[in-house]
């Protein structure tokens, strides 16, 4: 449970920031472009920084870590929300990104190192897979209260007690774990199915911050919705990873891990067509809803394979360039929505994600799904 509310803050803050630009951009006076580096600056650092946060977790001790990175989200939440400039409130935001990415490669560092079996039991991933697809999908929905009823701000500074009600536990239950003695690389070895895993994923989350970027955008420019019924459109995709992660776990433990890939690849594909007829409030809640259910798939069962394919000694770093690769997707979803959006639809958009959605669904025959250990224990 600290692992899971330490792992919320990262795809929170990446999505609550959306509902607030257009209030920032009008506070500061900084132009459309120069505001929109809240959202990129947070999306190229979370590429950069996990990987390196899951090494220093190997390295000096993941609880360390962890804790003195929600330290950090409660500071710079503060410092932002209390921002009296734009290159001030910028650089917290940045500060925010280092914070937020140490806690889910520090967290996992934790589990795998105290598993019997040295891999965490699928009822752990489901739900920290849970944690991340529901608070992702549910930040503009938080957001756009906040903003609605305290301003920008609120967004910020609700980082401050999420972050001490997060460090309670994680002080009081996290066991101490020894880092790693043995001289150990910055990066793990380039192991083909784990670099797979990672691709995979960048492509499920360029589809998942497509839909997630462009609907409330096309609302509140096309449709005219304030920001607190825009963010609710989207609010589908939280409920769907609630309710559907213990399907896929259920589905993983009688069909295998190739089964949800499949399932998460077709849900994806159905959700990515919707989007060309997605005009009335019913049909976008349909493409928001079908996304959701595939990221609940998608979540866990290439959140399973990392530590399937990853080397026990390295699974922060591992986990930390899973983390990046979520960013990856996210920065480049963010950078097609500026150039393909469109007030008549969401058309453009849809062809990215159809496309996307065919190499998953491609991917998803022929990714692996067992370490070689158990193939050619299979093959015996």
């Amino acid at each position: 449970m600290a692992v899971a509310l330490g792992a919320l803050f990262n795809p929170l803050n990446s999505s609550m920031i959306a509902i607030a630009l257009a209030r920032i951009e009008t506070e500061f006076r900084v132009g459309v472009v120069a505001v929109t580096w809240l959202a990129a600056g947070f999306y190229l650092t979370a590429v950069a920084v996990p990987p390196v946060m899951g090494a220093l977790a190997d390295r000096f001790g993941p609880r360390r870590v962890f804790c003195a990175g929600l330290v950090m989200v409660g500071l710079t939440g503060a410092l932002a929300a209390v921002a009296p400039s734009y290159p001030v409130l910028v650089a917290a935001r940045l500060l925010q990104a280092f914070g937020s990415c140490a806690t889910l490669p520090a967290g996992m560092a934790i589990i795998t190192a105290t598993a019997e079996k040295g891999r965490p039991p699928p009822r752990v991933i489901a739900m920290i897979s849970m944690v991340l697809t529901a608070s992702a999908a549910a930040g503009p929905v938080l957001a756009g209260f906040l903003v609605s009823l305290w301003g920008w701000r609120a967004i910020f500074l609700v980082n401050v007690p999420l972050a001490a009600v997060a460090l309670v536990p994680a002080l009081r239950w996290l066991p101490k774990v020894a880092p790693v003695r043995r001289r150990q690389a910055w990066l793990p070895r380039p192991r083909p199915a784990l670099l797979a895993t990672y691709g995979v994923f960048a492509l499920v989350n360029v589809v998942f911050y497509l839909a997630f970027i462009m609907v409330p955008l096309w609302a509140q420019r096309s449709g005219g919705l304030p920001p607190h019924l825009a963010g609710l459109l989207v609010l589908p995709m939280a409920v769907s990873a609630i309710v559907m992660t213990p399907v896929a776990v259920a589905l993983a433990s009688k069909a295998g891990m190739r089964a949800v890939l499949l399932a998460s690849a077709t849900l994806l594909l159905a959700g990515s067509c919707a989007m060309f007829w997605a005009g009335p409030i019913g049909l976008v809640l349909v493409t928001t809803s079908l996304i959701g259910l595939a990221s609940a798939f998608s979540q866990f069962g290439l959140n399973s394979l990392v530590f399937v394919h990853a080397d026990r000694n390295e699974t922060g770093m591992a986990v930390g360039l899973f983390q990046a690769s979520r960013y990856i997707g996210a920065a480049t979803a963010a950078s097609i929505t500026g150039v393909l959006f469109d007030p008549a639809g969401m058309g453009p958009s849809g062809w990215v994600m159809v496309t996307a959605s065919t190499l998953i669904l491609l991917a998803g025959f022929i990714i692996p799904v067992e370490t070689s250990d158990e193939e050619s224990r299979q093959n015996q």
